[in-house]
């Protein structure tokens, strides 16, 4: 039998079958190669004929003059840097320190006023804050409010500061910006600490603001949301998914905070005079276009980066380490396997994909036209899911998903400000003529240059006036459907697909 197995017959036969083998792997790896090059030339011309860049740096935003820019001040001025790669060393790391104690380390009384109808008072606040040591309040107390402000602007003096210079300070930029900032090779490890230190500090902003409204000062209040938005619109000013993804849920704190305010008539005309002009300014539909181009250059660049290591130009496995766990590295050695061609491809069909499900249908037609055309990429994906049958779609079914499902998330955070932006000019119309107008198209010019319109169908935000004297503001939702202003509880987000019923912004508790 062994003699048989080691025939020349059978040697010659196994010969052959090895060289077969050989031939066709150099074979696929030639044809994948050239394949790959070729398509990624095409895309890549598509891309540049339309009038995008794949350039990460050619998005980032112009650094505002100190003077004009309120997040230069000295408790945040410097916060994007670290001194050795150490967060917590120097003075940037004792500012991010501070700003970190701003967190609130356990779930805070619900603030969803716009989806109930009503809010937490200040008591439930305060008995939270005294039970979590967030700092010391009299255990008993005839005016929580008045007591939650005075020790918010005692312990962050930073809130105050940045409240009063809100109105004076036109534009808004964690220093040094991106532009000014050493950006590393791979992308995906770029440090992004102002993010960290940015919530914190919009929540406690807001929560200055509710104590503001409940406590009768309703110019704090609202210079307190005007520096917490124009924080939110600087996290979206920078072409990073993170970032829209801080300034959406800061604007849903803002927009909290303004329904309150306009529930208690808690300000003056001039308030919200201001408050209108910083959120008409707001463009979300531009925010996430940035963010799309930004997430497809960082995804471009991971690929590049990894291409490189894969051929050898590269040998950097250090650098991996940010971005995969020590026990995956084994596992992304083996790219030292793949042919370069099938890292062209990857690239060709991310491109395609952010391109044709995002970044045009947010050129021509907003945040609503990515919302309908994510369905398709799902369908896409879905049909391309086989590794076999489809390797070049393996890196694009881990990326686009989450790009996808942010636009419904923006789509939301647009209605409500839009609802907004109608609840400042009904409010200042109010406090003009004692009653709310009869229809919508009242407030123009006086109050607001045009009605602000539903971005789910395109037209005018609904608007009627309530039996309890107030109104309702509501816009169609994902599904499209007028339903009157009626909010469906059906156990899902109002993000989401599947949920039934309209985007209200109301002030009767909902039943």
């Amino acid at each position: 039998m062994i003699s048989r197995l080691l025939s020349k017959r059978f040697v010659r036969i196994l010969l052959w079958l090895f060289i077969t083998l050989v031939t066709f792997v150099v074979l696929l790896y030639v044809w994948t190669d050239w394949s790959g090059r070729r398509r990624w030339a095409v895309v890549k011309a598509m891309i540049e004929r339309e009038g995008e860049t794949l350039d990460f740096r050619k998005l980032l935003p112009e650094t505002p003059p100190e003077a004009q820019n309120l997040l230069a001040i000295e408790p945040l001025a410097g916060i994007t840097e670290a001194v050795d790669h150490d967060e917590a060393k120097g003075a940037h790391g004792a500012k991010r320190k501070n700003l970190a104690a701003m967190k609130l380390e356990a779930k805070a009384p619900a603030s969803s006023g716009m989806e109930k109808g009503e809010a937490a008072d200040m008591q439930a606040w305060a008995k939270f804050l005294r039970e979590t040591k967030y700092f010391d309040l009299p255990a008993e107390s005839t005016a929580p409010d008045k007591e939650i402000l005075a020790a918010l602007d005692a312990k962050f003096p930073v809130l105050k500061q940045l409240a009063d210079l809100a109105p004076q300070r036109s534009q808004a930029m964690f220093t040094p910006g991106l532009r000014e900032r050493e950006l590393p090779e791979m992308l995906f490890s770029l440090s992004m600490r102002h993010y960290t230190s940015a919530q914190p500090l919009v929540r406690a902003l807001c929560l200055r603001a509710r104590a503001a409204i409940h406590a009768g000062q309703g110019t704090a209040a609202a210079r307190s949301l005007l520096a917490a938005e124009k924080i939110g619109m600087a996290c979206e000013s920078e072409p990073l998914l993170i970032g829209l993804l801080v300034g959406n849920a800061t604007e849903t704190q803002v927009n909290e905070g303004i329904w309150l305010g306009l529930r208690e008539r808690a300000f003056a005309d001039e308030d919200l005079r201001l408050l209108h002009q910083v959120l008409s300014a707001h463009d979300l539909d531009k925010a996430l276009l940035q963010a799309c181009r930004g997430e497809m250059t960082f995804s471009l660049n991971v690929m590049e980066y990894l291409q490189d290591v894969a051929a050898g130009r590269k040998k950097t496995e250090e650098d991996l380490a940010s971005l995969f766990a020590n026990e995956q590295q084994s596992v992304y050695r083996g790219a030292f396997l793949l042919p370069s061609g099938l890292f062209d491809h990857w690239k060709s069909v991310i491109a395609e994909q952010e391109w044709q499900h995002m970044i045009d249908p947010l050129r021509r037609g907003g945040i609503a036209a990515a919302v309908k055309s994510a369905e398709g990429v799902s369908t896409e994906l879905k049909e391309k899911q086989n590794p076999l049958l489809h390797p070049d779609y393996i890196m694009a079914r881990m990326v686009i998903p989450a790009l996808t499902s942010v636009s419904s998330t923006v789509l939301l955070v647009q209605a409500r400000e839009r609802q907004a932006l109608a609840a400042i000019a009904l409010e200042r119309f109010y406090l003009k003529h004692g009653r709310y107008p009869a229809a919508l198209q009242e407030l123009v010019p006086e109050f607001t240059t045009a009605v602000p319109l539903d971005p789910c169908d395109g037209k005018e935000v609904r608007y009627r006036t309530t039996t309890a004297g107030r109104y309702q503001l509501w816009c169609l939702g994902l599904d499209g459907k007028d339903d009157g202003g009626e909010i469906k509880k059906n156990g899902l987000p109002m993000k989401s697909t599947d949920y039934l019923g309209d985007w209200t912004w109301q002030y009767e508790p909902v039943k």
